[in-house]
Parts: C-alpha cells; structure tokens; sequence
C-alpha cells in the first residue's frame, strides 16, 4: 500500500464515526463485526468522498452548459467635424461564441471520467479502511482468547504445583520437583501477563480508532475460502482498476480537448449603433488568428499525460493481479497450517500432557518430563490461536481485494 493510501486509511480510522460503537459499548455487549461496518458506513471521511463524488458529477452537468452571450455596451459624446452639432452616440452589440461547440464532447466525457474516478477510489479507500480495522477486530478476539488459554494453563500448573508439593511432603518425591514446578509456574505466569498487556493494547488501539472503550468482541465464522480463477475474475470489477481506467479514459478526453482547441475561436452576433450622423445595425464575425500558438504544445502534454495513464492503468492491474495471487497464496496457507495444527498438533500435545501427568501421578515419570509435556501444550495451543488468527487476516484481506464485503 503506496504512503498516501496510509495517511487516508489512518485519517479515516482516526475520524471514524464513534457513535455506533458507543452504543454498542454502553449496552455492555461485545462488539461485533456488522457494529464496525455500520460505523464505517458513517464515517466523515467516507463522507467527505462521497460529497466528492457529487462535486464531480455536477462537474458534468458544467461540462454540458453552453457559454453565455456576450453583450457589449459603448456610449460617448459625438461632435460634428463641422458645425456646433453634438448629441450622444451609443452602440449595443451581441455576440455568441461558436468555439466551444467542438470541445463539448470530449469535456464531457473528461468530465464523466473524472466523476467515476473518484467514485472508484472512494470505494477503494472504503475497502482499504475496512481491512485495516478486521486485522485490529481479529487481533482483538484472538488477543482475549490467548489470555483465556493461559489462563487455563496456569490453573493447571497450579493444581500440579499443589500435586507436587503434597507429594513431597509425604515423602514420594524429591524436594528439588518444588522449584522446579514454581518456575514453570512464574513462567506460564510471566507469559499471561504479557498476553494480558497485549489484548488490552489491542482492544484500546480497536477503541481509540473507534472512538469508544472496547472490552470484548465477538469474532464471526471464518471468512469462506475465494479460488484463485474466482479472485481472477472479480479483478476486472475492483475499485482499484476501476478508478485507473477511468483516469485514463479523462486523460484521453483531455488530449482530444487539447486537439480540438486548435480550431480557431468563433463568434457570431450583431450590433446597432447611434451616431451623430447615422444609424447602423449589421451583424459581425470575430474569428481568432492563430499567428504565434498553435496549441502544439498543449497537445503533446495532454498525450503524453494520457499515455502516462494507459501505463498507470496497466500498471495498477498487473500490481493487483500479483497482490491477488499473493493473497490467495497465504490464505491457502495460513488456512492448511491452522486445519493441521487443530486436528493433528494440539490433540496430541493434549493427550501427551495428559498421560505424563497420569503416569507422573503413578510416580512413572519425573517432573521435568511433565513440565516439558506441559511447555509443548502450551507452545501448541498459542501457535493454533496464532495460525488461526492469520487465517482469518488474510482471508478476509483476500476478500476485500477481490472487491467483495465481508460477511
């Protein structure tokens, strides 16, 4: 993402509408998904673009408004070459410019470009903000649930810790098994305590760009899985491509502007003048002599500004198609290594820990074998939430890149 698409993203999510999610925080409910995409719906920013966009279109309905007449007015005071006759004389004359008859076209259409333009890239940035608060919403929910797997974690060292302690005092194991289960203890609690500062920094920084105090949320299913020919084909309807073919499509309109401004201005009208010695009235033709400028220069700046387009519109498409490819990549793979660490990783890191603590209660095994079963369960169970939580950022990053909404 270029750096002015970041400084939008961040003024959007700094200005982004708080009411909803007041609302939402008051009633003392988590915060859900749908809560953010109404908030964003009423942000100011999103709103400032929208009114952008209807700049633009009436910058249309300007493109398509003929110039008005040109009345001119002269009055003066006449006297005879010979004689002491004087009296007024004036003169009144109308006249109606022709030129912009053959630049109305194509500044129209330059016009119309110009509006889809910025109603693409309105749409864009909209995306772009959404995927930048689901990877906070994600971070969030999973930020609570490590703190809540720890937190079982450390019940369950506590209760061997207890298990240890009454061992040894009646005789059946070591003293040294004490300290050495109170530091796994410290260190399993040493870890809660920075997944604690963790969730609270994420759920604040969710809050502060929210412009609310946010203490729970509540994670939709996972985002469905997109092929790559399905993200494909929704490329050619991305915001993004949109708004580059129709800079392109204005860049050309202006070239065939500056084109069709080397056709001679022309106006047409008439006049009625009152003299001391006559009247008059008769038409008049005003046509511009193109001596010095023969907009030469003018036409090659608008051709090569609408052949630097036609490569921005290339460019932007190939960009996004490898972003795309990219995205579809790792969502395959934060997906696959999530279903395997589910299914095949953290079942038997639970069964392990399970039957080393069983057989240490049959006084089979020594402790450092089942503090070592433990650090693996524990190892498995925050690399399951983690892969996990990839899962759903760069799937629903490949969703809002192929220009579709979450669900």
């Amino acid at each position: 993402m270029s750096a002015h698409r970041l400084w939008a993203c961040a003024l959007v999510l700094a200005y982004g509408v708080p009411a909803l999610a007041q609302e939402v925080a008051s009633q003392g409910g988590p915060l859900r998904w749908s809560d953010i995409t109404a908030a964003i719906d009423r942000d100011p920013r999103v709103a400032a673009s929208r009114s952008r966009v209807r700049s633009a279109q009436a910058g249309v309905a300007v493109a398509r408004t003929p110039p008005n007449p040109e009345l001119e007015a002269t009055a003066g005071r006449g006297t005879a070459r010979e004689g002491p006759a004087r009296r007024d004389e004036w003169e009144l004359a109308i006249s109606l410019p022709l030129d912009w008859l053959a630049r109305r076209g194509p500044e129209i259409d330059a016009a119309r470009a110009g509006a889809d333009a910025l109603a693409a890239e309105a749409e864009a940035l909209r995306a772009e903000v959404t995927a930048e608060l689901w990877r906070l919403f994600v971070q969030s929910g999973y930020g609570v649930a490590e703190v809540e797997a720890l937190e079982a974690t450390e019940q369950q060292v506590e209760a061997l810790t207890r298990l240890v302690r009454r061992r040894v005092e009646a005789g059946e194991g070591r003293p040294v098994e004490i300290p050495r289960v109170e530091l796994e203890l410290e260190r399993v609690r040493n870890e809660l305590a920075a997944a604690r500062a963790g969730r609270d920094g994420a759920l604040a920084q969710l809050g502060a760009w929210l412009g609310a105090t946010v203490q729970r949320v509540e994670l939709p299913a996972a985002p469905p899985a997109i092929g790559a020919s399905r993200a494909a084909d929704d490329l050619a309807r991305h915001p993004r491509i949109r708004a580059a073919l129709a800079r392109a499509a204005a860049a050309r309109a202006e070239a065939s502007v500056a084109r069709r401004s080397r056709v001679p201005a022309v106006s047409v009208g008439g006049f009625y003048a009152s003299e001391l010695d006559r009247e008059a009235a008769g038409g008049r033709l005003t046509v511009e002599l193109p001596l010095w400028d023969w907009k030469t220069a003018r036409v090659k700046r608008a051709e090569a500004s609408a052949a630097a387009e036609g490569s921005r519109a290339d460019a932007e498409g190939r960009a996004l198609a490898a972003a795309v490819a990219q995205a579809v990549t790792s969502c395959s793979r934060a997906r696959a290594i999530a279903d395997r660490q589910k299914t095949n990783v953290l079942p038997r890191a639970e069964e392990s820990a399970r039957t080393l603590e069983r057989t240490f209660q049959l006084g089979e095994a020594g402790i450092l074998d089942v503090i070592d079963a433990r650090r693996v369960l524990l190892e498995a169970r925050r690399e399951a939430l983690s892969f996990a939580r990839e899962s759903y950022v760069e799937c629903g990053a490949l969703i809002l890149l192929s220009g579709r909404e979450l669900p």
